[in-house]
């Protein structure tokens, strides 16, 4: 009887906990154009290896997400709380907890605070669905735009200046599995408070309400993005941007994501978090 009730309570248990399937994709950066890249690139910074595209693999397994290129890779592992950072050139890692990372931002926020000199920013973020649509990748595909508009106002000059980053975002019906991703993402913004008037948007109550829209616009979405053009520039100007660039999203796939993606190589050593990089 006791055995019964075991299986029983085991099978009930399957019913009301969720079951996380693998899932994955193959996701193409590429620099476009814009002021900074044509800058970089007379100065011969801006080298070969930097404007060819960033290709990577994005991948779930269970409470992990794998974002992998040739040169980078990072890990976010929700059941450790903790992201690692890969650098497959140097072949080092670092790790930061979540509890490190809400901590450095909350000591970036006490700083701003503390210094009246500060230049005081506000932001503006909006969602617009055009009903525009096209075929991309073989799937129909319509189109959001986002944009975010971040101005500022010197404390002790007056002067004011801002910048503005949109996003044309198309989105395709979602590829079975592709709620793995959804879901994935959910369970981070709960451990990393990453809501609106969240630490991760410092309390800016301007901030948590653009972003309050934005998060129910894309709540209604039923799919998953597939391109993207993002670009950056001045507020209020026509000129050209800054900077721009493209993603592209492909190769679906919900079939089982390969273990390693989610390990640091055994001969890699391991260094201090890079503060900048998380900033």
């Amino acid at each position: 009887m006791l055995r019964r009730l075991m299986t029983i309570s085991g099978v009930l248990g399957l019913a009301v906990s969720p079951i996380l399937a693998d899932f994955s994709y193959q996701e193409k950066s590429t620099v476009t154009g814009g002021a900074v890249a044509g800058m970089l690139k007379v100065a011969g910074v801006f080298s070969k290896a930097a404007r060819e595209p960033i290709e990577a693999t994005v991948a779930v397994k269970g409470n992990r997400m794998a974002h992998r290129s040739s040169r980078h890779g990072s890990i976010i592992d929700l059941d450790a709380q903790a992201i690692t950072q890969i650098d497959l050139q140097r072949k080092t890692y670092s790790a930061m907890t979540f509890d490190q990372m809400k901590a450095m931002l909350e000591q970036m926020r006490q700083k701003m605070k503390q210094n009246p000199n500060d230049s005081q920013v506000s932001f503006q973020v909006s969602a617009n669905r055009t009903g525009n649509r096209k075929t991309i990748g073989g799937m129909a595909a319509a189109e959001i735009i986002l944009k975010m508009e971040m101005q500022g106002t010197d404390q002790q000059s007056g002067q004011q200046g801002g910048m503005e980053i949109a996003t044309d975002l198309w989105v395709a019906p979602a590829a079975a599995g592709y709620a793995e991703i959804r879901r994935f993402h959910r369970r981070m913004a709960e451990k990393l408070n990453w809501t609106p008037g969240g630490n991760m948007f410092l309390a800016n109550p301007q901030v948590s309400e653009g972003m309050a829209e934005v998060y129910k616009e894309m709540s209604k979405l039923d799919g998953m993005p597939v391109f993207e053009t993002v670009s950056m520039g001045v507020a209020g100007k026509s000129a050209g941007s800054l900077l721009e660039m493209t993603i592209e999203m492909s190769d679906f796939s919900s079939n089982p994501v390969d273990a390693s993606l989610f390990e640091v190589p055994a001969d890699f050593k391991k260094v201090e978090p890079d503060s900048r990089r998380m900033r």
